[in-house]
């Protein structure tokens, strides 16, 4: 990650390709990715049965100044990912600038930390992810000196590059590279087809786990 750097062009997904990862749940997601690029379970879905999904747009740090920045920058489609270092203490983001976001066609926002005005954000249908919520907001400036904007960041071992879509719902969140987007697309359209056709051929059917149990040295009694 470069501190004090204010990064202007990246290359995003097709506006189809988002639309298309928006679709499939973040489990199937995650399989097809190897297991990879899920984001901490602390990381939750702040505003239930929305998904959040977009091109990610980076500020490091929780400075306003250097949020707004990637605001400016963002294009409809993205979303903002605020990599505030984890603070449960004090909120960085709220319901005024999702309001703002949302006017400019920014689909959501990933916090590495904490939110505020939950209702304000869940009655305008905001999607937010966060590390949960509380009233205390930061006193700003707050690390401007070591901010920067669409650069690398990592959260909970994550990187996160500008141009990779994130996608957040209920079970929780995934990072998808840019450079893999369609083949993820495809191949978990794929294990979902294939998974509900093997489910739909066992229905009413035993699963058969008992005799495999019984093969593998289980004692029936």
């Amino acid at each position: 990650m470069s501190a004090r750097e204010i990064h202007t062009m990246f290359i995003r997904p097709t506006r189809s390709e988002i639309a298309a990862l928006s679709r499939l749940p973040v489990a199937s997601i995650v399989d097809a990715l190897g297991k990879t690029g899920a984001l901490s379970y602390c990381l939750k879905l702040q505003t239930p049965g929305l998904v959040l999904c977009g091109s990610a747009v980076t500020a490091l740090g929780p400075d306003v100044t250097v949020r707004r920045a990637a605001i400016d920058l963002a294009q409809p489609g993205d979303i903002v990912v605020v990599a505030a270092g984890g603070s449960k203490e004090r909120s960085c983001f709220g319901g005024v600038t999702a309001e703002h976001m949302q006017s400019r066609g920014i689909t959501g926002v990933l916090v590495d930390g904490m939110v505020r005005d939950l209702s304000e954000l869940r009655r305008i249908g905001f999607p937010t992810v966060a590390r949960g919520a509380t009233p205390l907001n930061y006193d700003y400036p707050a690390g401007r000196k070591d901010g920067a904007v669409n650069v690398p960041v990592d959260i909970d071992g994550v990187r996160i590059t500008p141009g990779d879509v994130v996608v957040g719902d209920e079970d929780g969140t995934v990072v998808v590279p840019r450079a893999q987007v369609a083949a993820i697309i495809a191949k978990t359209q794929d294990a979902l087809t294939a998974e509900e056709k093997k489910w739909w051929a066992r229905r009413g059917q035993s699963l058969g786990a008992v005799q495999q149990l019984t093969d593998a040295g289980y004692k029936i009694v």
